[in-house]
């Protein structure tokens, strides 16, 4: 069963439904409606990747999709962010621009002996893109890297990266999705 909630903001349309496809088939009926009438629509994905395959599905039945815009709720919230942060003088940081960061601070902390525990995995190909998630993950957690520097085994190395990662966001004037 599909319910439909009507809401007090014109072209919003809630759908409750326990069935995947039936969700999906009355977001695409409301999608394509709203696009046959000239509107522009939002579509937010949990990925830009599903969002992405969402728009997809639309265009192939329609044929045309001129207004529907894709994003990730992440991308949603840089682009609602980027006035502020332009006004403050920042920008936003995408998930790549992360990963370069995560690899100058494991670059900078080698350099200054700061690593014991990460210091034989620092160099391989695939750590800045772990190193970015973790720390991305503790800023969203808002945890500290004194808090880190307490705790046993990569701890101490953590904290360091931590701090190195947040000094090179703030020398580069950009905000990250935890800062988002």
């Amino acid at each position: 069963m599909v319910r439909a909630k009507p809401s007090e903001l014109p072209h919003i349309r809630i759908v409750e439904s326990s069935a995947t496809e039936l969700r999906l088939a009355e977001a695409r009926a409301f999608v394509s409606a709203q696009i046959a009438g000239g509107s522009d629509v939002h579509v937010v994905g949990a990925s830009r990747g599903a969002a992405d395959d969402f728009s997809r599905s639309i265009a192939s039945a329609t044929g045309a999709t001129i207004g529907l815009h894709r994003f990730s709720l992440t991308q949603l919230a840089a682009r609602l962010a980027s006035p502020a942060l332009a006004a403050d003088g920042f920008s936003p940081s995408t998930s790549l621009g992360s990963e370069a960061v995560a690899a100058r601070a494991a670059f900078a902390a080698q350099q200054d002996d700061a690593l014991t525990y990460f210091e034989p995995v620092a160099k391989t190909p695939g750590f800045p893109r772990a190193l970015a998630r973790t720390l991305q993950e503790l800023r969203l957690a808002e945890v500290r890297p004194k808090a880190l520097a307490a705790l046993p085994l990569g701890g101490p190395d953590l904290a360091a990266l931590l701090e190195r990662f947040e000094e090179q966001f703030a020398s580069a004037t950009a905000r990250d999705r935890a800062t988002l």
